[in-house]
């Protein structure tokens, strides 16, 4: 079995791919990397290597990755600034010696598309095609979670689901699915310089999420389509920042800055993150999740009768 690396693995992503891998490898094959390796004193416990790692500070970073077979590079929160904290990673991991970078990207990878979220993601993409390490991109697509767990229930909440996404459709995924699959790519051969889409099993737009969360819910929910500058101020309303600023966190939203979100429902009105794919099925060999699976699981949280 190789020796695996993750990192960012302190963050919600990390810690649940590596109670996965922990299901099926050794604690002595993983290596857990992580600015705060206090964080990670549960897995240490096990018996996982936990090392320091700071993509803002280069020089450790071959030490962090020395041993490594397979890496995976979890992409940091910081949109605007973090391709050239992955291409620090890629030199490092290049320089240690690493043998596989896997990357989790995003879907909707199109120099044309305004969501500011996509130039990070393409120039690294780029990057790990021109490192000379053998490598696996992973473009999940827009979390299911993202809408079951924060815009829905404020929607049901408010019986309105205000949105500037139009009718942009996109392939909502479980991200218990990408992580299935990311477990998959870090302990299985066969997906070398591989781009892998991971979505979900249908292109769905914001209205139709609306109204399945009505349907679920029995509540009345109203699509309301509104300017982008609506949309800006309504988030500017609850404090969300405008750019991201390092450990931000906004309660119902998450890490993401308004610049972000707004120019994500662009890009989704623009039909740029209209991208669906059997990859899951392929690599998991089951079908992904729906958005349907997803708001089920997440039932008390959106107030979902009991059956």
């Amino acid at each position: 079995m190789p020796r695996i690396g993750l990192t960012g693995a302190s963050g919600k992503l990390g810690r649940k791919i590596a109670g996965k891998l922990l299901e099926i490898i050794p604690p002595s094959d993983l290596v857990l990397i992580t600015r705060n390796p206090a964080s990670l004193a549960e897995f240490a416990a096990r018996g996982v290597e936990i090392r320091a790692g700071d993509f803002d500070q280069p020089a450790g970073l071959p030490a962090a990755f020395s041993g490594l077979d397979r890496l995976l590079i979890i992409s940091t929160l910081s949109v605007g600034r973090r391709y050239e904290q992955h291409q620090l990673a890629i030199d490092a991991a290049a320089k240690a010696g690493v043998g596989h970078l896997i990357y989790t990207s995003s879907g909707g990878i199109n120099v044309d598309n305004p969501a500011i979220v996509i130039r990070d993601h393409r120039l690294t993409e780029d990057a790990l095609k021109r490192s000379g390490v053998t490598y696996t991109i992973l473009r999940d697509s827009l979390y299911a979670e993202s809408v079951a767990t924060e815009i829905a229930p404020r929607a049901a909440a408010s019986g309105e689901w205000r949105s500037a996404s139009g009718e942009g459709r996109v392939a909502f995924v479980a991200k218990d699915d990408c992580v299935a699959v990311m477990v998959k790519v870090l302990t299985e051969q066969g997906h070398a310089n591989q781009t892998y889409e991971l979505t979900g099993p249908a292109l769905l737009s914001m209205r139709d999420a609306a109204a399945l969360a009505s349907e679920l819910t029995g509540k009345k929910i109203d699509y309301i389509l509104i300017s982008d500058e609506e949309f800006d101020g309504m988030l500017a309303a609850i404090g969300v920042p405008r750019d991201y600023i390092e450990g931000m966190f906004t309660p119902g939203v998450g890490a993401s800055s308004r610049h972000d979100i707004v120019s994500y429902e662009q890009g989704i009105r623009g039909g740029y993150f209209a991208v669906m794919s059997n990859d899951v099925e392929k690599i998991l060999g089951r079908k992904p999740k729906s958005l349907r699976d997803v708001y089920l699981a997440n039932a008390e949280l959106l107030g979902i009768p009991k059956i």
